[in-house]
Parts: structure tokens; sequence; C-alpha cells
């Protein structure tokens, strides 16, 4: 079953660069269908070692009827059980690798964590290694980088599946970057985060985001990590944050975006917080205040353009300065390089100050002076 949702160069002039019509579309406006369901053929039968023998599951499908050719994005869910629920919560894990392709490879150490973990959540007692269990496979298919053309396949089978012990050789990823609709030049520009201090797998980026922007982050340049990747979103900020496959930002304004990566088998598990844009002076020009005091807290442009100012200093000495997040402050800390390009302490060794990174990086600030900061350009003054 189909029903048209929008004209092909209606989408385009959204800006959605996402497919091409096949050759049999006849008309100058080829025509979109959403397809509510999509054919997924059963499995080969037989035993499936997720164990020491690595065996891969395939999946094959047809792709959704849009009516024309379209690069797709298919997602894997999985459950012990035949009926898929959304009830309290889904009787199904959604694997965390996506795939563009109607053959699909599963990876054989992330489905037996799903699948161990989903089934000593209904058996905790019960020993899972070399366990054979039947396992459930449904497909969700949407058009490449966006929530368009949603569909479900059926559901198969697979009769033997082999459980084996979960392992992980992964570590925290050591970048991060973000990309979107409002981010340098849209959906090419990979912004990337800032890494906070001692503190692997957590990274944090100031952004101004125009109403209803859209968004992805990704560990690498084209790693297309979007709503779904995320465990949990903590919006402190007010955001209103939404989505399904992009990260939609529904009030516009100045947002720190903060991503903790954490090793989950041998995939990473996400959260991502909003926080309000609160920069705050810190130290011996603001009278020795070692703490966040919203008397020196930056006021915030209305604009993507616009400059976070300081209140004026009121004592000689060097500058220091920093975010606002659930963390020490000295973690959130940057500088002036040279006094004009914006330097993040990052995992720098800022231990007595900044001049041990050198002279230049130290801002020597004098009663009266007023720091300003354009976070879009990396850029700033003490004036």
């Amino acid at each position: 079953m189909k029903k048209t949702i929008f004209s092909l160069l209606y989408i385009i002039g959204l800006g959605l660069p996402l497919f091409t019509a096949c050759n049999t579309d006849t008309s100058e406006n080829p025509t979109l269908y959403e397809a509510s369901s999509f054919v997924q053929d059963a499995p080969e039968d037989k035993l499936y070692d997720l164990g020491d023998a690595q065996d891969v599951v395939t999946l094959h499908c047809t792709q959704p009827e849009y009516g024309f050719t379209a690069a797709t994005t298919y997602s894997v869910q999985v459950s012990l059980d035949e009926t898929f629920t959304e009830e309290s919560e889904p009787n199904y894990t959604v694997l965390s690798t996506t795939y563009n392709s109607t053959t699909i490879e599963l990876k054989a150490t992330e489905l037996n964590k799903a699948l161990v973990e989903m089934y000593k959540a209904a058996h905790p007692d019960e020993e899972t290694t070399g366990l054979v269990i039947p396992a459930y496979f449904r497909l969700t298919a949407v058009i490449t980088g966006n929530d368009r053309g949603a569909a479900t396949s059926n559901v198969v089978k697979v009769n033997q599946i082999k459980l084996g012990e979960i392992k992980t050789t992964l570590e925290p990823p050591t970048e991060m970057f973000l990309v979107g609709s409002c981010i340098g030049n849209a959906w090419s520009t990979w912004k990337p985060m800032v890494s906070v201090n001692g503190m692997a797998g957590e990274f944090w980026s100031m952004v101004y985001f125009p109403a209803n922007a859209e968004f992805k982050f990704g560990k690498f340049e084209q790693d297309w990590n979007g709503y779904g990747k995320v465990k949990a979103f903590n919006d402190k900020a007010g955001a209103g944050i939404s989505g399904s496959d992009n990260i939609v930002v529904s009030k516009a304004g100045w947002y720190i975006v903060y991503i903790l990566a954490e090793v989950n088998g041998d995939d990473y598990q996400y959260t991502m917080t909003f926080y309000k844009p609160n920069v705050y002076i810190f130290g011996s020009t603001n009278g020795n205040i070692w703490d966040y005091n919203d008397s020196w807290m930056f006021t915030v442009p209305e604009d993507q353009s616009g400059e976070f100012k300081s209140p004026a200093l009121t004592a000689a000495g060097e500058v220091r300065m920093c975010i606002k997040a659930d963390t020490d402050w000295w973690r959130l800390e940057f500088t002036l390089k040279n006094g004009s390009e914006i330097f993040y302490r990052e995992n720098n060794a800022v231990n007595s100050g900044w001049t041990d990174l050198g002279p230049e990086y130290s801002i020597a600030g004098t009663p009266g002076q007023v720091i300003s900061l354009n976070f879009t350009e990396g850029t700033g003054s003490v004036k």
C-alpha cells in the first residue's frame, strides 16, 4: 500500500538532495510515494554461531516503492518475540549500524550483544554463552538524510543463533564533529567539537541554531549519526529537541551542545545534553572569584554573527574564561591566542596558568577592559 505525499521538485526545493529519479519516470516532476511497508526475505535456515565463529546473519529485502530509485537507509530491529511491541518500552533492540543496501550483513558482535542483553533482562540467572535461541528481525527504511519515506518490513525468523561472550576492544573516541543545516556550509562543513579536559569521550561546542535547524554528529567526517543514535537527550536549555533521522532544534538561539560517548560492547552509546550558552570570567581579573558567579557572565548575542561580551574587568591579571556544564570549570576553559583567536584548553597542560603553553596564550587583563567572543568565527578581542 502506498500514498502520494509530495512532489520530487518540492523536496529538492527544501534542500534534500538525497535521491534520483529512475529511468521509467515519464514526468519532469516525478512523485514520491510513501510506502508503508516493504518485503524482507527469510534468511538462510542454519545455525549461526555469534561467538568464536563470528557467523554473519545476512538479511535481504526489496526497496520500498517510492515511485523512483531512492538512496535509502535501513535500520535493523531484533527481538526475542515474534510480535514487536511499543508498549511501556519496546520489546526489541535497534542495532546501531545502518545500511544503504538491500543486502544487509549484520555484525556478529553487535547482534550478539543485543541478543545477550535482551535474554539476560528476561532470564537474569541464566548463562548465555553457548546458548542457542531463535531471534526475529524487522527492518525500517527512510530516504537517506531525512525522515521522508518511512516504511517497515515484515518480520522474519532465524531459528538457531548461538550466543557468544560479549567482548570489546573499543576505546572512547578522541574526536567528535557536528554537521547540519546551520553549521558552516550546510551539510558539508564538519565542525570539530572541543574535548573536555581529562574526560575521555566527552565533547562540547557552542552553536547558534535557527528555529527548526537540523544537524547530525560523528566521530569523524562523513560519520552520519542522527537522532536514533542517541540513547538519552537532556534538554537543560529549553531548546525543544526532536527528530527521527536528523536532530531538530525547534527554538532558535545559542546553545552548548555536550556529547558523552561511552563504549558499549562493540559500539558507542551517546548521551547529548543542551546547556544554556553561559560563559564566565574567573580569577584575578574579577576580584579572585573562582566559581560560577552570574555577575561575571557574558551577555549573549541575538544572532549567529553577534559577539558574547564580558563585564568590564575590575582588576589586573591573567584572564580565565570558561563555559558552564556539569563538570569542573577548568575542564571547559579557553583563552584568546595572540589576543584574537579562541583557543580551547582541551587536554593541554595548563597548570599554573596559560603561560605554561607560552606567552601568546595568556591574556593580561587590566581594569575596564571587555572581552568579546565570536564563537561562529572562532575569534575574539580584549579592549
